[in-house]
């Protein structure tokens, strides 16, 4: 992704001055700060980093820093408690120590040649800043600056430093719910990746000590952002959900031998859109194939139990009761362990719904069944669960007042050409 049209300052800046100028260019800012006397700490703070990087010769660092006043400005809101403002500068302390180290370090890499250290130094500072909300806003542009240094590096190694930059920039987007350009950058990255041989990529991973494949993680955040992309745009034309669904799908096949939990969730999403567009027999194959994914994990009982249940539906769709009643069947056994637990109270409400009509013929199935409906109801309330609690008991209550709607409906006229007392006699023998 082009990121000239936003802010980058500081290492792709020019800058030719004298510390005289800097320090001239410093205070002319103060008055913009002025809101109390506490804000205004920061300005030496700011100033001294600048000083001491540009008399070591980091022109480009010292300029960066020269920015951080007016953005601090523009993004950090104004308050008048002098606490808060505290703790910011002490935030400021802690993060613009390393920062006036780290830049210089980024500048000597530059200076050297060094190209892919300089892009490493810059997605560091970028990722220590990332997690302080006040500070996020420069994050950004460090991901950005990093973006644009990657440009000076050579072969592979640019492939290796781009794609790692366009992944946490990535995962940076997806947690500010940025999901439209998160995803363009992470196609951008698995595009890239395609590039060099597998052999090569497959020793490539992400920067934590436990770091995973980097193309694995690429196409897992492509996989997110897809989906979110899918669930913003489901009131758009179905075309427009369907490619994202398809485009997670594909991202989630990549990662087929590694991450079971991916290709589940994957498989679930896609049955669920086929089933909504009444495709129900290829929504089927895709709910099996996420039953198998989940059982392979083995660590996902309420994945499993959901994929389930959203088979049985399917199968009451196509009138396989059979079938049907099979699965649910084998819900009842992965559930019954556990008999206070989520996944028990979903079984129990879809097995209602789906074998009501069965039920209406057996008083004691039917007994049974509103039992359930009862327990389902009880547990979604114990888990604030307040939309699916309200649906069992409607259900319940429907259920149970449907023999009474027959004999409402003979007697009613009747009563209606007797008299209003008659009226009034059927509702109290009703019960309505």
């Amino acid at each position: 992704m082009s990121s000239e049209s936003l802010v980058r300052p500081g290492l792709t800046t020019r800058f030719t001055g004298s510390l005289p100028e800097i320090k001239l260019r410093l205070r002319k800012k103060v008055p913009k700060l002025t809101a109390n006397d506490v804000r205004r700490a920061r300005i030496p703070y700011y100033e001294a980093i600048a000083s001491e990087l540009y008399e070591a010769g980091y022109v480009s660092a010292a300029f960066l820093l020269l920015h951080l006043i007016e953005y601090e400005d523009a993004y950090v809101g104004r308050t008048s408690y002098a606490a808060v403002e505290s703790r910011r500068l002490q935030n400021d302390e802690m993060l613009l120590n390393p920062l006036c180290d780290s830049l210089a370090r980024a500048e000597n890499w530059k200076a050297e040649r060094q190209y892919v250290r300089e892009v490493g130094e810059l997605l560091a500072i970028a990722r220590r800043l990332e997690p302080v909300r006040e500070k996020r806003w420069l994050a950004r542009q460090f991901f950005c600056i990093a973006l644009d240094r990657c440009a000076d590096c050579d072969g592979p190694e640019r492939v290796k430093a781009q794609s790692l930059v366009r992944y946490y920039y990535g995962k940076f987007l997806i947690d500010l719910r940025q999901h439209l350009e998160a995803m363009k950058l992470l196609e951008q990255a698995d595009e890239e990746l395609g590039s060099v041989s597998p052999e090569e990529i497959d020793s490539w991973e992400t920067l934590e000590e436990d770091g995973e494949r980097l193309s694995i993680a690429i196409n897992t955040l492509l996989f997110v952002s897809n989906c979110k992309l899918a669930e913003e745009l489901r009131g758009s034309p179905k075309w427009i959900a369907e490619q994202y669904i398809k485009d997670a799908h594909k991202a989630a096949l990549k990662s087929l031998y590694t991450l079971s939990s991916i290709m589940a969730r994957s498989y679930q999403a896609y049955g669920e859109f086929l089933c909504d567009k009444g495709c129900h027999e290829e929504a089927l194959e895709m709910y099996r194939n996420a039953l198998q994914q989940a059982e392979l994990d083995g660590e996902l009982p309420e994945l499993a139990v959901s994929v389930a249940l959203a088979q049985a539906k399917s199968y009451h769709r196509l009138s396989q009761a059979v079938k049907r009643d099979a699965m649910l069947h084998r819900v009842d056994r992965m559930t019954k362990s556990n008999e206070n637990s989520l996944n028990r109270a979903h079984y129990y409400l879809v097995a209602a719904t789906l074998q009501q009509q069965d039920a209406k013929e057996d008083a004691n199935k039917m007994a049974q069944l509103l039992t359930h409906l009862r327990l389902a109801a009880s547990i979604f309330e114990r888990f604030r669960q307040r939309a699916s609690a309200l649906e069992a008991r409607c259900l319940e209550g429907l259920l149970r007042a449907e023999p009474l709607f027959a004999e409402y409906a003979i007697l009613l006229p009747r009563a209606i050409s007797t008299s209003d007392g008659a009226l009034y006699r059927v509702i109290d023998r009703v019960g309505f």
